[in-house]
C-alpha cells in the first residue's frame, strides 16, 4: 500500500477458517480489518466440525478438478498452519464391492494418473469380502484445537478486530471500503442490497458422532467409498474417532437461499461435542459400518457434533467441491468452499482483489 494513502477499512463476515485466514492476509497487506462472527468463538461451525482431513484428492475420483485443487492447496496450507497438522496416522481408502460409483480398477487408475501415492493394503479392520480394493495413501489430519489457537494468535498479532456473537446484515457493512463474505451457510444474509448476487445452495444439517473404538483402530483413518458409505478419522491427539456417513449423517436438507433448521436442533448446532444427544442416528451409523467393520459394534458413543454443511446443488454425480472467489457489482467479495485446505489460496486471492480491483473476475480453484 502506497505511503500517505488512506488505509482502507475492510469487513470480513464469518470467522471460520476462510474468514479468519482472509482477515489475516488482508491485515498483513496493510488494511484495517474488522472480523465479525455470529458464533461464540472462531472456527466453531463447519470449520471446527468436520472429518479434519486435509484432502489430497483421494476422496474425489469423480471430480478431477476438485482432486487437483485439493492437492495443489496442501503446500500453502502447510506453510501457514503446519503446526496444526499431523502426518503420523495411517490413511486407508477402500472401494466397496457393491454399490460403489467407481470400480476398484478405476480408483487405482485415478490414483496413478493423479500422482497420488498409494499401495494396496491388506486391512485387518475391514472384511475383505465387503470391499474390492483397499489402499494406503498419504494424507494429513488437522487438529482443530491447535488450529484455533494458531489462528487466534495470528489475528491478535496482525491486529484484526474480532467481534464475536455479532450477526451482521447489509446495513452494518455499508460504511466499509470492501466486504469479504465468508459466512458459508449464511452467505446470502448480507447480500440484501445485491439480490442478483444471491444464489441457491444445498444445505445439509449433519451429525458427526465421536466414538471410542477398540485399541487396534487407534491412529487409523478409514474411508469406504464411493457411494452411500462411511468414514472414521482420529480426533486430534486423543484416543477418539470422528465418524461420517454419506446417508445417515444428514438429518435435514434443503435447497434455497438459507438453511432451514428444525427447532429440535437449534440447541445442539455448532456446540461442539454434545453428550447423550436427544437427536441422533448413531445406531444407523454403526449398523451401516458393521457390514464392513464388525468390530465397530464395540464402539462407545461419546457424543455427537452438529453443523450445517453447504454445497452447490445438483453436483451429486461428480461430488465437485469448487472453491469460488467472486466480486459483486458493489464492494462485496464472496468466498465459497467446502474444503479446509484451500483457505490460504482463497485468502491470497481475496487480498489481491482488494489491493487491485482490476483482478475482480470470478476465479475458481
Amino acid at each position: 500500500m502506497a505511503t500517505g494513502t488512506r488505509v482502507k477499512n475492510i469487513a470480513v463476515v464469518g470467522a471460520g477458517i476462510y474468514g479468519t485466514t482472509a482477515a489475516i492476509a488482508l491485515a498483513r497487506s496493510g488494511f484495517s480489518v474488522d472480523l465479525f462472527e455470529r458464533e461464540r468463538d472462531i472456527l466453531q461451525a463447519a470449520s471446527g466440525i468436520n472429518q479434519y482431513r486435509l484432502h489430497r484428492g483421494y476422496h474425489y475420483p469423480r471430480s478431477a478438478e476438485t482432486g487437483s485443487s485439493s492437492r495443489g492447496a496442501v503446500p500453502t496450507f502447510l506453510r501457514e498452519y503446519g503446526d496444526a497438522v499431523s502426518d503420523k496416522n495411517k490413511h486407508y481408502y477402500c472401494i466397496a464391492r457393491e454399490k460403489s460409483r467407481v470400480s476398484g480398477e478405476r480408483f487405482l487408475n485415478f490414483c496413478g494418473e493423479s500422482g497420488l501415492e498409494h499401495r494396496t493394503a491388506d486391512l485387518p479392520h475391514v472384511r475383505g469380502e465387503a470391499i474390492e480394493v483397499a489402499i494406503e495413501g498419504r494424507e494429513f489430519l488437522v487438529d482443530p484445537a491447535k488450529l484455533r489457537s494458531i489462528v487466534r494468535g495470528r489475528l491478535t498479532d496482525v491486529r484484526v478486530r474480532l467481534a464475536l456473537g455479532r450477526e451482521v446484515g447489509a446495513k452494518d457493512i455499508r460504511g466499509y471500503d470492501a466486504v469479504v463474505n465468508c459466512a458459508y451457510a449464511n452467505l446470502n444474509a448480507i447480500l440484501e442490497d445485491h439480490p442478483e448476487a444471491r444464489r441457491a445452495y444445498q444445505f445439509e444439517l449433519c451429525e458427526k458422532p465421536v466414538l471410542k473404538l477398540p485399541e487396534h483402530f487407534r491412529g487409523v483413518s478409514i474411508v469406504v467409498m464411493d457411494g452411500p458409505f462411511f468414514c472414521i478419522d482420529p480426533y486430534a491427539d486423543t484416543d477418539l474417532h470422528v465418524m461420517g456417513n454419506v446417508v445417515h449423517a444428514i438429518h435435514a436438507s434443503n435447497t434455497g437461499l438459507f438453511p432451514i433448521i428444525p427447532k429440535e436442533y437449534v440447541s445442539v448446532l455448532n456446540r461442539g461435542i454434545v453428550k447423550n444427544p436427544r437427536v441422533t442416528t448413531i445406531n444407523k451409523f454403526i449398523e451401516a459400518a458393521a457390514h464392513f467393520m464388525p468390530d465397530i459394534r464395540r464402539a462407545e458413543h461419546v457424543g455427537s457434533m452438529y453443523t450445517i454443511r453447504t454445497v452447490l446443488p445438483n453436483v451429486d454425480s461428480t461430488d465437485a467441491r469448487p472453491t469460488i472467489v467472486s466480486r459483486t457489482r458493489g464492494n462485496i467479495i464472496n468466498v465459497f468452499s467446502g474444503k479446509l485446505g484451500n483457505s490460504v489460496q482463497a485468502a491470497e486471492e481475496v487480498a489481491r482483489i482488494v489491493s487491485d480491483p482490476a483482478l475482480a473476475d470470478v476465479r475458481e480453484a
